[in-house]
């Protein structure tokens, strides 16, 4: 018996010092977290930021797969991108009530705003872990889990491996983007038009939009602006029977909010709705240029 409680103490000791290692490692590097093994991990990870978030950010972004396109390194600093893949954007405003964040502004995505709310994620990236020991040890957080470390490592191998341009001049970086064209497959993106085109306007759009509804009036009533985002999609799905009846029933339902659409000179999607890497940055550009007018 003395010999097992021996091993179970030195095995308890070893990974404490493992665990304190791998901790120290990431407060002092602070490595850069570019990939992850699946959605769901993604989401997590973002979600978890916001939870953990301390100060205000000045604007959030609340949305879908349609907005995580665009690289956080491509917005100013004190903006937060609550866009989660194979979400919408009543999952990222149902987040931020969640939240400590009381931001000044929050740009709603309304293209996909039929996608159910997810009330699960926020549970989910609150747990198991404390979040006050997380906020104090970076290495316990869901964003540095090792894997998330190794992916992001190799990933930033990868020959053509976009630069960071928050270590310089946001402006300027966009001014320095290339104006050649992203590498698509036609025959991929004209197919997926086809089949955005051919999907039925969505069933309970009405009682979606009445959910947007109510978020965005608590928001509201908290002092904060509301504005509503429509992500530049290929010209034939804007035009779509799904696209327009969504626009109309969020213009219908939200009369009297700002309405963006940022869209570029030029610009290029990989599947009609999502928007290729180039294409993202310049998207992103022209949107803090259209919010900061």
């Amino acid at each position: 018996m003395r010999s097992f409680i021996s091993s179970s103490r030195a095995v308890l000791g070893w990974a404490v010092a493992a665990v304190t290692i791998y901790a120290t490692a990431i407060e002092i590097g602070r490595p850069r977290i570019m990939l992850h093994p699946d959605q769901h991990s993604y989401n997590l990870a973002r979600a978890e930021r916001a939870l953990l978030a301390e100060g205000t950010p000045s604007t959030v972004i609340v949305g879908s797969s349609l907005g995580v396109r665009v690289p956080d390194d491509w917005l100013p600093r004190d903006w937060l991108n609550l866009s989660f893949g194979g979400k919408g954007a009543t999952t990222g405003l149902a987040l931020l009530e969640a939240s400590p964040l009381r931001p000044r502004r929050v740009v709603v995505e309304v293209n996909t705003v039929d996608v159910p709310m997810d009330k699960v994620l926020a549970a989910e990236a609150s747990g198991p872990i404390p979040l006050p020991l997380r906020r104090s040890v970076r290495g316990l957080r869901i964003e540095y889990r090792p894997i998330n470390l190794l992916l992001s490592g190799f990933g930033a191998l990868r020959s053509g491996a976009a630069p960071s341009p928050r270590s310089g001049n946001l402006q300027a970086a966009c001014e320095a983007l290339p104006r050649s064209a992203d590498p698509t497959s036609q025959e991929v993106v004209a197919r997926e038009i086809q089949r955005q085109l051919e999907a039925p306007v969505p069933a309970g759009l009405d009682r979606s939009v009445s959910e947007l509804q109510a978020a965005v009036s608590r928001l509201a009533m908290q002092g904060t602006e509301v504005v509503l985002l429509e992500w530049p999609v290929d010209p034939q799905v804007a035009a779509g029977p799904r696209q327009t009846a969504i626009r109309n029933a969020v213009r219908e339902a939200m009369p009297g909010l700002r309405w963006v659409s940022p869209k570029p000179n030029e610009f290029q999607t990989e599947d009609g709705l999502h928007l290729a890497p180039l294409s993202a940055r310049r998207v992103a550009c022209e949107l803090v240029r259209e919010l900061s007018a």
